[in-house]
């Protein structure tokens, strides 16, 4: 049943993706909710571009495009080090 082991991969794929996706957002969000400081807002507005990458993996993972998720995921630290020349806000 290769069909159900593709299925089963997409799954388990897409949750680790939505995981990397959560790991890169949440801890700013939560620093910005519990301290609204400008400081902590624009962290946290910069990681929520930032974290666009692995939520558009998260989807091409799901449609099936695995290759096209490992390849946004390969641009990660190129925005992360763009980011600290460039302000993503």
């Amino acid at each position: 049943m290769p069909g159900a082991a593709t299925g089963r991969l997409t799954a388990l794929a897409g949750v680790a993706l939505a995981g990397g996706y959560l790991a890169t957002v949440a801890r700013p969000l939560a620093h910005a909710a519990l301290n609204p400081s400008p400081y902590f807002l624009q962290r946290a507005v910069g990681s929520g571009i930032r974290a666009m990458i692995p939520l558009q993996a998260v989807l091409a993972s799901r449609a099936g495009a695995h290759r096209t998720a490992a390849g946004l995921l390969a641009l990660m630290p190129v925005a992360r080090r763009l980011s600290r020349k460039v302000s993503a806000t």
